[in-house]
């Protein structure tokens, strides 16, 4: 019965987001104003936010409280619409049309920062920092997210070797639905079986070695 209810909830998230990316877009490129059109465009990103953040956090729902679930959830919807604040901070205005018309992508947006989140996230999952871990997640699946949908337009910025080309509308959904999902897996690769027996064996950690032995032990924080 679990397995039939993830199942359903996986169906339902996917075509929200499929939907929110194919209408959140649309109706951006129909929006003239400028104001209206900003608005919109990190509106879609927030929801896009929010739903992936929801997609990553029921994967731990037996292990999670639901605080620790809103949590992640917020967190995940939050970031992806304040990344955006980096065109203000850029730009030192607080004036839309300076914000929006930079002569270069601001700081959050080079896509290099994904992968700084990927190694945090894959080393606290690994020494099972399970809280910390998760929202490392979280944050790779809301960066993920907002620079795949802006590859759209001007493709990913990885800094300083340059930009690719721009993404497919195809690619861009597929990456954005199945992100929480790569993001959960990961987390189990890192607490897997032989990962961990190569950390009990090279780095001298093991989930059954107590402090005061003379070692340390993983923190389930």
């Amino acid at each position: 019965m679990h397995c039939h209810i993830m199942v359903y909830v996986r169906i339902v998230l996917t075509t929200l987001l499929t939907i929110t990316c194919l209408l959140g877009d649309n109706f951006v490129e129909l929006t003239q104003h400028p104001l209206l059109k900003a608005l919109a465009d990190n509106a879609t990103h927030a929801i896009i936010g929010a739903l992936t953040g929801i997609a990553f956090a029921v994967q731990f729902h037996e292990r999670t409280s639901n605080l620790l679930g809103w949590f992640l959830i917020f967190t995940c919807f939050a970031v992806s619409s304040l990344i955006d604040l980096d065109h203000f901070i850029e730009a030192r205005s607080l004036y839309l049309e300076d914000a929006t018309n930079l002569p270069r992508r601001p700081f959050l947006h080079c896509s290099s920062i994904i992968f700084v989140i990927l190694i945090f996230y894959l080393c606290t999952a690994s020494l099972n920092y399970f809280k910390t871990s998760l929202t490392f997640g979280v944050l790779l699946c809301a960066f993920v997210t907002h620079h795949t949908r802006d590859a759209v337009r001007r493709g990913y910025w990885f800094c300083p070797i340059g930009h690719t080309g721009r993404v497919p509308n195809v690619a861009y959904i597929v990456i954005t639905v199945l992100t929480p999902h790569l993001v959960a897996y990961l987390h189990g690769i890192c607490r897997s079986g032989p990962v961990q027996y190569f950390l009990g064996q090279y780095i001298k950690l093991s989930d059954n070695y107590r402090i005061g032995s003379g070692g340390y032990r993983y923190m389930n924080v």
